[in-house]
Order: C-alpha cells, then sequence, then structure tokens
C-alpha cells in the first residue's frame, strides 16, 4: 500500500519580527522601508566648474561599510564633477544606500550633464517611495515617451493614475505595460541573477482588476483575475483580490477559499525592474538588501536571497536582523548545519526572542538531534505559546513514535491557526497511523475543499480511501493530484493499485 505523506518540514521561516509566516504589506519600491532623515550639508559645487551637487551627509550612525561607499563616490565625483558616469555613480551611491534627500538632489543636478530616461527614472523612484505627487504621472510619461517599451515604466504610471483616481487613463497604461516584453536584465558579474517570479503582465492585469472593482464591475474583475491565478498560480495578491470580487459577487465561500489560497503565497513579490536591482547590487544598506531579500521567494530565487543576505551580514554584521535572516534562508534550503550556526549567534544576540530558541529546535530536529531539539521547543513554549512551534514539537513527537502527543499538539496548532496547512495536513496521516481512518478522512476533505491543488492532501485523502476499500471515491483525488504533480510517486502508485483490484 502506497505511503501517507507528510505534507510540511520542520522550522518554517518566520520574519525578523518575530512572525513564522506571511510577507510585509508591499509598498511601492524601491524598497518598502521607512527611512530616517539625514542631515544634509549645504550644496556646493565641485571644482571646474562641474554640477552642482549636495555636499557629503552626515554620516554619523551609518554603518563603516555605507560610510565607506558613499565617502568614495563622493570623492570621485569631486574628482571628476563633469563625468555623467562620476556624477551619477555618486547619485546611484546616495540612493542604494537610502539617502534619498541626497540622491534626489544629486540627480536634479546630474540633469545638467546627462538627461537620459534611466537617470530621470531612478529619480522618479526615490518620488514613489516618498509617496508621490500629483506631478508624477506626468513625470513618469515624459519617461515613457524615451523609452516607450520600457514595461515598468508603464505599471508605474498605472499606479499614479490609480492613486489619483484616474481610472481610466490607469487602465490604459496597464494594458500597455501588459502588451510589452520583460525588460532585459542588466549583465553583472556580481552575484546570481534576479529571476522574474511572475510575469509583468500579471501585474498589469492585477491593475485592470483593481481598476473594475472600483469602478463597480466585480464580474470583470472576477473574469480577470481567474484568468491571472489560473497562468500564475503562484501570484498571491490575485488571489487575495479574487476573493473581494467573489465577496462583491456574493460569492462568500468562494471567497473564503481564495483567501486561503491566498495565504498559501507570498503576500506580494515586487516585480523584477533591472534599475531597481541594479541599485539593489551595489548598496551596502542592511536594511534594503534585507527587504529586498525577504521579497524573494526562495523556489525560484534561492541564489539571489542568499547572495543579499550574505551583503547584508557582510556589511552589517552586528545586525542581529541580517543574522538571523541569513540563518532562515539557509533553514530553508535545507542547509541545517550551516543555519544553525547561525541561529546560535543569533540568540546569543537577542537571547530574550523564544522564535530564535524554536528555530534551534527545528535545525536540531532536522539533523535528527531529537532529544536536543524538544529541549529547545520547550523553552520556547514556555515563553510563547506559537502555532508553528507546537506543529514542529509535533511533527518530532510523531517521527519519534509518540503519536497522541504529536495529535495534541497539531490541534493546539490548530486552535492557534486554523489555517496552519501543514497541521491540518499531517493531522490526517498521523490518525491513520493511529488507526482512526474515518476521521483523517474527514480531516483531509476539509482540507482539499480549502486548497483543492494541495497535491499532499490530494493523495493522502486518496490512500486514505483507498485503505477503507473506496476505490472509486479514492481515484478522482489520486488522478488531480497525478495532474498538477505527473511525478508523484504515492499517487502513481495508489492508482496502479486502483488498476490491480
Amino acid at each position: 500500500m502506497p505511503l501517507l505523506l507528510s505534507t510540511g518540514c520542520a522550522g518554517r521561516s518566520h520574519t525578523s519580527t518575530g512572525e513564522y509566516r506571511g510577507h510585509a504589506p508591499w509598498l511601492p519600491p524601491v524598497v518598502a522601508v521607512v527611512v530616517a532623515a539625514v542631515a544634509v550639508g549645504a550644496c556646493g559645487r565641485f571644482g571646474g566648474g562641474g554640477a552642482a551637487l549636495p555636499a557629503l551627509p552626515n554620516l554619523e550612525g551609518r554603518t563603516a561599510a555605507v560610510a565607506a561607499h558613499v565617502r568614495a563616490a563622493y570623492t570621485e565625483a569631486a574628482r571628476q564633477p563633469r563625468s555623467p558616469a562620476a556624477v551619477g555613480a555618486l547619485c546611484s551611491a546616495y540612493h542604494a544606500d537610502l539617502f534619498f534627500a541626497d540622491a534626489a538632489r544629486c540627480y536634479d543636478a546630474l540633469a545638467a550633464l546627462d538627461d537620459g530616461w534611466r537617470w530621470r527614472y531612478a529619480r522618479a523612484l526615490i518620488d514613489i517611495e516618498l509617496g508621490g505627487d500629483d506631478r508624477l504621472a506626468d513625470r513618469l510619461r515624459a519617461i515613457a515617451v524615451a523609452a516607450p517599451d520600457f514595461a515598468p515604466v508603464w505599471l508605474r504610471i498605472g499606479d499614479a493614475e490609480f492613486k489619483a483616481a484616474r481610472y481610466d487613463a490607469a487602465a490604459d497604461a496597464w494594458r500597455r505595460a501588459a502588451t510589452l516584453p520583460p525588460p532585459t536584465a542588466a549583465a553583472s558579474e556580481d552575484g546570481p541573477p534576479h529571476v522574474p517570479e511572475v510575469p509583468l503582465s500579471a501585474y498589469a492585469s492585477l491593475g485592470l482588476a483593481r481598476v473594475a472593482l472600483v469602478t463597480g464591475d466585480p464580474s470583470g474583475a472576477r473574469e480577470i483575475l481567474e484568468r491571472v491565478v489560473a497562468s500564475s498560480p503562484s501570484f498571491g495578491p490575485a488571489f487575495r483580490l479574487l476573493a473581494d470580487g467573489y465577496r462583491a459577487l456574493g460569492r462568500e465561500p468562494d471567497a473564503e477559499r481564495a483567501v486561503y489560497q491566498a495565504g498559501r503565497r507570498p503576500a506580494f513579490t515586487p516585480f523584477a525592474d533591472p534599475i531597481v536591482d541594479g541599485l539593489t547590487r551595489q548598496s551596502r544598506n542592511s536594511t534594503l538588501l534585507l527587504r529586498v531579500a525577504s521579497d524573494a521567494t526562495l523556489t525560484v530565487n534561492a541564489a539571489w536571497s542568499e547572495y543579499l543576505v550574505r551583503r547584508a551580514v557582510e556589511f552589517d554584521p552586528a545586525n542581529p536582523d541580517a543574522v538571523l535572516k541569513l540563518a532562515r534562508v539557509l533553514r530553508t534550503l535545507g542547509r541545517n548545519e550551516e543555519a544553525l550556526t547561525f541561529f546560535l549567534k543569533y540568540v546569543e544576540m537577542v537571547p530574550d526572542d523564544y522564535l530564535g530558541l524554536a528555530h534551534i529546535g527545528s535545525c536540531l530536529s532536522a539533523m535528527g538531534r531529537y532529544q536536543e531539539a524538544e529541549g529547545y521547543f520547550r523553552r520556547s513554549l514556555a515563553g510563547l505559546d506559537d502555532a508553528t512551534t507546537h506543529y514542529n514539537l509535533g511533527l518530532l513527537m510523531s517521527m519519534t513514535g509518540r503519536l497522541p502527543d504529536a495529535e495534541r499538539e497539531y490541534r493546539r496548532a490548530l486552535v492557534l491557526d486554523p489555517a496552519h496547512a501543514d497541521a491540518r495536513g499531517n493531522l490526517g496521516p498521523l490518525l491513520v497511523r493511529m488507526g482512526r481512518t474515518r476521521e483523517a478522512a474527514d480531516e483531509l476533505k476539509r482540507l482539499v475543499a480549502d486548497d483543492p491543488e494541495n497535491v499532499g492532501a490530494l493523495t493522502n485523502l486518496g490512500v486514505v480511501l483507498l485503505q477503507q476499500g473506496r476505490a472509486n471515491d479514492a481515484r478522482p483525488y489520486l488522478e488531480r493530484a497525478v495532474q498538477l504533480v505527473p511525478e508523484m510517486p504515492q499517487a502513481r502508485a495508489a492508482l496502479a493499485a486502483i488498476g490491480t483490484k
């Protein structure tokens, strides 16, 4: 008989604010951060009649890496005040290291030397970061005249027009963006590529659906979004907006399922923009590096995320958030021994973080060091009653044969987080091991109803029904699992077993 699957692994990664799952709400790129105002010296003109540029900002309190980066760029610009490349590099250094006011003034001065659209676009990114104004859309449209095939500028025009309640103009911009090819990433010898996770057309369609909803056309929004989730099933925002469309149409059960699907996906992954990526690559600011790394989905952009986080640790080694993020990335990639080193370092830096203890437990459990892991889990739960830590403790107990204890921990996790998919998915197989197949089938049916593309749940439900002698009932679940993941061995073995009966 085919084996039941465990649908999750120990140690789901959590954010540096203490949450295990989810993503921070999206704000317009470059990055979703709030930057403290910086002290700025008086504007001056570099020697030789060059561009008028802001003086070197106050670097007190900045990391050594940021200070060195900015000073080097400033020195070179001062040496070559008529060079667009040198002055532009200074503007980019200010921008990449989050000196937004200085960067804006630098870009404005650069216009006297080089009025290229890329510099103007970078300047507009600062305006977007700071909330924009009534003229933002006009400035972006001027850039689009110079770069009509650069899709990101049309996406940003749509956002600016939508924010200004000019919905027809927003829709026109998003329709234009949907027709354009993705921008070509600039070649870089510095680190791995940033792989686009969702097509730009999906972001454009999301914008068109927003227009449809706000102008009273929920059916139109639903049609758009159902196409998006079919073609880009990892795009969480489309599911979340689809739920709003369903609610507007009175389809509450469908809305609840869409919300559940959204919760299983990244909250928002900003579209890949080569100019933003270029700024990110040169940044020495750990806040920016960690933010962009956190936006990356590890199933697609593991190398990009690890590269950025390692830079954050290199440039800001005393930052516990950077150490924690690197540990979480390594843990998610299954590199547990490396991850454990950084989790232990993080707990030394922040000894009162109970979730840090839980992460150490998840690493030790994945390494088969169950007794040590259990101690860390229990220390964590003594300070914080957390759903994922209960789930991980339950998984450990299941692995060590303490099935009633495992059930108790899974159910406690579900009390704290009823949508915890791993606890729901593993409870069914656990109940089968305890001889309670009817309860297991009921649990798995509820999970499949909420998450019809959960291949593990589909397979487990099919196997449970087959064990109950209900081959005809099992077949559609197993066939659906194989349709979603053709190489799924457990589902294929169960179907083969049905064929021999």
